[in-house]
């Protein structure tokens, strides 16, 4: 039998009474997230990290999920999940190449987080798109270059390129459409708005890397954004300038959760969908209510997103063959 409310009002007094208020508070706020019921949208929170009680305690929290992760790629795995290469200039792109369990409706690029860190799952093949997945081991110590090169030469962007449009040629008049989180984020913005991509579906995006440089706290070499620039004044890719330049924006869907603490809202991807919003372009907003650097998206999600963009896309746009 469910308590009357007056009940329940008397044992949270009763307890307030014994406990302390804060102390009852806390306690019932803990029950809620882990049996959140018809309550609260946070089934999928960290209650350790919202009751931290500064930023430092919440980083650390953070650091210990990432380590705690199955996702995290090692070097003994690269080339089993990264078989495939391709070579120019003597650098070398591996990528993993997943075929659409059925007959493909177009490509899907998915770019990994920094690290090789994937925060929508492991590789897997789609039901309806052929799978592309470059792996990024350029820039400072081999932990990724944002799929754009390093010091200021964007040779790791033109051996994508050169990767997604060998692809394309084999299935020609078929959309492509790209896929990532954090840094992959930003990989799947810049290759996806620069290139003209068909749809964008991202997770917690890294956008403005000028302003990433100045949270590292340093401007010393160890820093991975720095590694990206080089020496003063060299080039860093802007994308927030991209998406200004661009006649066309492509449809986007963004996820993030509510209180990340490596990419916040406002600083990253708010300030992309206000350039969205002056080209009254398409874009769908997600925002997960959590702590940390992450989301709710998923590869099923993604894929859906993208079937929506087909069937609901004119007819002259998509060319595919009978």
């Amino acid at each position: 039998m469910t308590p009357s409310l007056a009940s329940r009002i008397r044992g949270f007094r009763q307890r307030a009474l014994e406990k302390g208020l804060s102390e009852t508070l806390r306690r019932a706020l803990l029950a809620r997230l882990a049996n959140p019921g018809e309550g609260l949208p946070f089934s999928r929170i960290n209650p350790t990290g919202l009751f931290a009680s500064d930023v430092s305690a919440l980083h650390e929290e953070e650091r210990k999920r990432i380590r705690a992760s199955s996702f995290l790629m090692d070097a003994s795995q690269v080339e089993s999940t990264y078989p495939h290469h391709i070579e120019s200039n003597g650098r070398i792109l591996r990528f993993a190449y997943l075929p659409a369990r059925e007959k493909p409706r177009g490509l899907v690029v998915l770019f990994h987080g920094h690290d090789a860190f994937l925060h929508m799952g492991p590789l897997a093949p789609w039901r309806e798109f052929d799978v592309l997945a470059p792996w990024d081991t350029f820039g400072y110590k081999r932990q990724g270059s944002w799929f754009w090169g390093e010091k200021g030469q964007a040779f790791v962007e033109a051996l994508v390129q050169d990767l997604i449009q060998r692809h394309l040629a084999k299935m020609p008049g078929l959309p492509w459409f790209v896929t990532g989180a954090s840094m992959g984020g930003f990989g799947a913005l810049w290759h996806g708005l620069k290139f003209g991509a068909n749809g964008v579906y991202i997770q917690c995006p890294q956008i403005d890397l000028a302003r990433k440089i100045v949270d590292f706290g340093s401007d010393e070499p160890t820093n991975p954004y720095r590694h990206l620039r080089g020496g003063d004044g060299a080039m860093l890719p802007d994308l927030l300038a991209l998406a200004k330049s661009q006649a066309d924006l492509p449809p986007l869907f963004l996820i993030q959760n509510q209180y990340d603490h490596i990419n916040p809202f406002a600083e990253h991807a708010w300030k992309l969908l206000e350039i969205y919003n002056s080209k009254s372009a398409w874009y769908g907003l997600r925002i997960h209510p959590s702590i940390g650097h992450g989301g709710d998206g998923s590869q099923a999600e993604a894929e859906m997103f993208f079937a929506c963009l087909i069937d609901k896309s004119p007819a002259r746009r998509f060319k595919r063959e009978s």
